[in-house]
């Protein structure tokens, strides 16, 4: 019996084995080459190597953890790099600034999780939080672009850098001919009602239609405020969200809390032929 049992999990390891090479053939096989981008000292790339990645994972834990004071005891406090499993089926576009150290050049970047990937493993980041079967139904999976982990270190904060990173994308979108976005966009803390004006502007103005609802996988409940002045509230929005809405996006009716990065997440998804002009004449010709 236990040469049975034996031989059971050998072949089974064995056709793990198989599985995990069959995938990545085939993500090897639908990847195409990324050409990078050269701007004065400022490089814009896909990652190439695990040293660039692991940069890029540093850089993301001392925006989303350091700067926000947020100190958890975890294996990313001891490496002090934020990580998870969607780095490993994700392609990583980063900015390196070519004037800086080796070890801490790479001062920008986004995690880009095409569908034809994530259909290999456990899908989407964004499942973990929202329901989106509706734009599954919708849109093919090569048709889909998650983007998320979006960052840039404090000293680099500008509208060139900004530019830089979406010039990257919409090389990208145009390499694997992308028709929607998706990702998770987000307000610090946990306090929905510290939000009830943004909260009230998003529903009104920004819901996506019922066609393409995305819901959240908790059901929280929101407080809307009436007579809310449109201009106001949304120069009050995390700017992220605020660059989205502007280029022509649309949000989850509900939110999300997420407890280990303390932050109150939307759903946010733009359709790349819709993205508003003036943003697709900057970005996407």
């Amino acid at each position: 019996m236990q040469n049975l049992a034996l031989l059971n999990q050998i072949v089974k390891t064995k056709k793990t084995m198989s599985s995990i090479i069959r995938k990545k053939r085939i993500i090897k096989k639908i990847k195409s080459e990324f050409e990078s981008i050269i701007f004065k000292n400022f490089t814009i790339k896909i990652a190439e190597s695990n040293f660039e990645i692991k940069k890029a994972q540093s850089l993301r834990y001392k925006i989303f953890f350091k700067e926000k004071k947020i100190k958890k005891k975890s294996f990313k406090f001891l490496l002090q790099r934020d990580y998870d499993f969607y780095d490993k089926i994700s392609d990583h576009l980063i900015i390196i600034d070519n004037n800086r150290e080796i070890r801490d050049n790479v001062i920008g970047t986004y995690r880009l999780l095409r569908g034809n990937c994530a259909k290999l493993y456990r899908g989407f980041y964004t499942e973990q939080e929202f329901d989106i079967s509706n734009l599954k139904k919708n849109f093919s999976s090569k048709d889909i672009l998650e983007l998320g982990r979006s960052c840039v270190h404090p000293q680099y904060r500008s509208g060139i850098i900004l530019k830089l990173l979406w010039q990257g994308i919409s090389n990208y979108i145009k390499m694997y001919k992308i028709k929607i976005l998706m990702g998770c966009a987000s307000f610090h803390g946990t306090n929905p009602s510290k939000f009830k004006d943004e909260f009230s502007l998003l529903y009104e103005s920004y819901r996506l239609p019922e066609d393409y609802d995305v819901k959240s996988l908790q059901s929280n409940e929101i407080s809307f405020n009436k007579n809310i002045n449109h201009s106001t509230t949304l120069n009050k929005l995390p700017p992220l969200i605020k660059g989205y809405l502007r280029a022509g996006g649309m949000v989850s009716e509900n939110f999300y809390i997420d407890t280990e990065f303390e932050t109150i997440d939307y759903c946010v998804i733009m359709l790349t032929e819709k993205i508003v002009s003036r943003y697709q004449n900057k970005f996407l010709n």
